[in-house]
C-alpha cells in the first residue's frame, strides 16, 4: 500500500507536493499542488507504479490540477508515460481536471492532449474528484543523482515517443542529460 501522511487541507501544504486519495474500484485521485516538476516527478511516478502493481494494471488515475500552477517537461514526460500505460492497460483515458490555461497550453503544445482527457477550470469535473476526501501526501523518495538523470532522460524520451514533434524540442535537453549521465558514471 502506498505510504503517505494524511492531509486534512492540501492547500495548506507547503511547497510542491503530490497528494492522493484512493477510491473504490481502483480509482486514484492525485492532486498536484504547486508545480509539477522534475523534483516531484519521481514521487508521482513511484506512486502510480505502486498502484499499478497493487491493482495488477487495473487502476484508473484522475489528476486534479486545480492547485498546479505549471508543469515542466520532466513532469509532463512522466505524465505521458502514466497516461499511455493507463490507456494500454485499462482502455481508459486518463482524465485531468481543473486544468488552468498555462497547463492546457503545455499539454496541447507537447501533444499530450491527444491521448489525455483534459478538462479545464469551469468544465465538469470527474465524479471521482467530488468523492475523494481523504488525501495523503506522497512521500518523496531519496534518489541518487545518477538515478535522477536517468529518470529525466526517460521522461523526455516519453515525450518524444508520444509526439514525434517533440524530438526537435528536446534534442538539446536529451543531449545534455546523456552527457551529464556519462560524466556521472565515470
Amino acid at each position: 500500500m502506498p505510504t503517505g501522511k494524511t492531509v486534512t487541507n492540501p492547500s495548506q501544504s507547503s511547497g510542491d507536493t503530490i497528494s492522493f486519495a484512493e477510491l473504490p474500484d481502483g480509482v486514484i485521485v492525485i492532486r498536484v499542488i504547486g508545480r509539477g516538476s522534475f523534483a516531484n516527478s519521481v514521487e508521482f511516478k513511484r506512486l502510480t507504479d505502486l498502484f499499478v502493481e497493487r491493482f495488477s494494471n487495473a487502476c484508473q488515475f484522475v489528476l486534479d490540477l486545480e492547485q498546479c500552477v505549471t508543469m515542466d517537461s520532466t513532469f509532463m514526460g512522466v505524465l505521458a508515460s502514466v497516461g499511455l500505460r493507463q490507456r494500454r492497460d485499462t482502455k481508459e483515458t486518463m482524465t485531468l481536471v481543473n486544468v488552468n490555461e498555462q497547463n492546457e497550453r503545455l499539454l496541447h503544445t507537447l501533444g499530450l492532449a491527444h491521448f489525455l482527457n483534459v478538462r479545464t477550470i469551469g468544465q465538469d469535473a470527474h465524479p471521482a474528484t467530488e468523492a475523494a476526501t481523504d488525501f495523503r501526501t506522497a512521500e518523496a523518495p531519496k534518489v541518487s543523482k545518477t538515478d535522477r538523470i536517468v529518470h529525466m532522460i526517460e521522461a523526455h524520451e516519453n515525450l518524444v515517443e508520444s509526439d514525434s514533434a517533440n524530438a526537435v524540442r528536446f534534442e538539446s535537453v536529451l543531449k545534455y542529460l546523456n552527457e551529464s549521465l556519462k560524466k556521472e558514471q565515470e
